[in-house]
């Protein structure tokens, strides 16, 4: 049996191009957390494992170290060789990384950053309950004051709230003074992580091989 195991910001799109496939999202903001990420992750694998599954596709990158070390007895895990889901949505490391290199002070967000609110804004509302208005918006300032630009992923999702999620982007572009754009995204990552088969872009680890850093960057 085949399931996937992945962040709750890519859901929408992994249920739009497999339907069938069987899910397990976790948690957002793991990743904020990389050691309590792989913990959790390890915990899903064993009890994949123990429910009989024999191919599970990790729906996640390096995450900041968090899918290093992962391991299987019992089952070969896939997994994109990407920094983050960023790369995933917009369909390779390599057009993630082309992207970098000609504006690396970009913040981007995508439907699920969005409405799990994981933003500058939503960051700085946070701030405020804490610390009052004055230190949240300079920990906001310090905090993107190297950043040029924020870029919204369109994915390949068709729903009628497009529009909210693209006035949602601009507003806190403005609220973070940054010049606002969107980049379509693509599934071709998605695409060939759910088809589970070699690929160059894909990290095969079969039963007891652990997933390293060096097999995914």
């Amino acid at each position: 049996m085949d399931k996937i195991i992945a962040c709750s910001t890519i859901k929408p799109e992994i249920e739009a191009l497999d339907p069938a496939m069987e899910c397990q999202f976790m948690e957002y903001g793991l990743h904020r957390t990389p050691d309590k990420l792989n913990n959790t992750l390890q915990e899903a694998i064993d009890e994949s494992e123990e429910e009989g599954f024999r191919t599970i596709r990790l729906g996640y990158g390096l995450c900041s170290h968090g899918t290093s070390g992962l391991n299987a007895e019992k089952a070969t895990l896939i997994i994109p060789r990407a920094h983050d889901c960023i790369s995933i949505l917009l369909g390779s490391a390599e057009d993630y990384m082309k992207e970098f290199k000609s504006s690396p002070g970009t913040i981007y967000l995508s439907r699920g950053w969005i409405e799990f609110e994981g933003d500058p804004l939503s960051e700085y509302k946070n701030y405020v309950e804490v610390v009052g208005e004055e230190m949240a918006r300079e920990t906001i300032e310090m905090e993107y004051r190297n950043y040029t630009r924020l870029v919204f992923i369109n994915t390949w999702l068709a729903d009628e709230k497009l529009e909210e999620y693209r006035e949602r982007a601009r507003k806190i572009a403005d609220f973070v003074n940054l010049e606002y754009m969107e980049e379509e995204g693509s599934p071709k990552l998605l695409k060939k992580l759910l088809a589970g088969k070699e690929d160059p872009e894909l990290g095969h680890f079969p039963p007891g091989r652990i997933i390293l850093r060096s097999n995914l960057v």
